[in-house]
């Protein structure tokens, strides 16, 4: 209640009665105001002493810990840890700008979170969102100016496609069970599918840690524009769609990279849907999305459709940040090789695309119109 500046500093000096029950204090502390006092009463249990501010060096041990415990998921070595601490004392430091999109999310590594919050609701399917990057369904083609060589140079690029029917090389897309809660039983026994009608035949050209020296001998020009494109996510490969094909609605892993589709061959028919928006395939026109929204796929048309996939790192990272991340993800790979040696082979990623690589004969599934 407001009271004389007098009142106010006697009432907080005064001691305070013995009429308080047992077990309670009363505090009067003094407001800051412009002129008339104010009294603030406070009541608390007298055992309800403030706990003490948290000793800096154990707070310090604590923080670590947590961040041990995520550099062991990435499997590192000694001396990977010793480089991954040199990074995360770096990210820690709010003077380093280029960093601020990977603060919040080692935070959230600390914090027990693995994820951040889905910017919009057709993300929540994805099972890796890094905070305070742009969430947008599509992209303009014009926000990667190096993607207009893609398209310039398309009819080089269909034709070193269409010179590999009759070559070993395409494979049917296989995932393991964990990899997608919407994946189907292959009729052959080989791992789940990503598509519930047709077939969906892949001719990888890149995929992190795995080689495919054979199949990039086959496709140089292709191969020299995804080596020269800045900030590669290390993933490119032909895809294959046979007429009447349904690729079930689906998310992407993470949301730390875009998703680029070139159509080449046999589109008609063919369309996309990403988020709430369907978008239909176009030879030679690039289409950037983000795959840790909601997509699915249809193809109606009668001949095989090909397209170009192929993935760059997201534009909000800066390269420090993506540097970074892909030391971290090239050691997780590697460990993850060698202890899929260990598993069955229908939980196992590499095995299956190991065995996959055997299941074409012949080349019945390329459907070309007649001229």
């Amino acid at each position: 209640a407001p009271i004389g500046e007098h009142a106010a500093s006697r009432a907080a000096s005064e001691p305070v009665g013995s009429a308080m029950p047992a077990g309670v204090s009363l505090s009067i502390v003094r407001a800051a105001t412009d002129g008339a006092g104010v009294v603030e009463l406070r009541i608390r249990p007298r055992f309800a002493v403030p706990k003490p501010p948290e000793d800096e060096d154990e707070r310090a041990r604590r923080v670590w810990g947590k961040l041990d415990e995520m550099l062991t998921s990435y499997h590192l070595s000694k001396f990977g840890v010793v480089i991954a601490k040199k990074w995360l004392r770096r990210i820690a430091d709010p003077s380093q700008k280029q960093f601020g999109r990977l603060r919040p999310w080692v935070l959230n590594l600390i914090n027990g979170r693995a994820r951040g919050k889905p910017e919009s609701p057709w993300q929540a399917g994805c099972p890796e969102l890094l905070p305070k990057l742009r969430a947008q369904p599509v992209w303009d083609p014009g926000s990667l100016p190096w993607l207009r060589a893609f398209e310039e140079k398309a009819d080089e690029i269909r034709g070193e496609l269409l010179a590999l029917r009759g070559q070993q090389g395409f494979q049917p897309l296989r995932i393991p069970s964990w990899a997608s809660k919407n994946a189907v039983d292959s009729t052959d026994g080989h791992g789940q599918l990503s598509h519930d009608a047709g077939d969906w035949n892949v001719f990888y050209l890149s995929l992190h840690e795995v080689k495919f020296e054979r199949n990039r001998l086959l496709c140089p020009v292709t191969v020299k524009l995804l080596d020269a494109m800045p900030r590669s996510y290390h993933h490119a490969f032909f895809s294959a769609l046979t007429p009447g094909t349904h690729i079930i609605r689906h998310n992407g892993p993470t949301n730390k990279k875009l998703r680029i589709h070139l159509p080449l061959s046999g589109v008609g028919g063919s369309r996309m849907r990403v988020a709430e928006t369907v978008h239909a395939a176009e030879v030679g026109r690039a289409l950037i999305f983000d795959d840790s929204f909601e997509h699915e796929a249809w193809h109606d048309g009668s001949e095989t459709r090909f397209v170009l996939i192929f993935d760059v790192w997201h534009p909000d990272l800066s390269d420090e940040e993506v540097r970074f991340l892909s030391f971290l993800q090239q050691n997780k790979m590697r460990a993850e090789m060698a202890a899929d040696e260990q598993q069955s082979g229908d939980e196992s990623f590499y095995k299956l695309l190991a065995d996959a690589s055997q299941l074409i004969e012949g080349s019945d599934w390329w459907v070309q119109a007649t001229k």
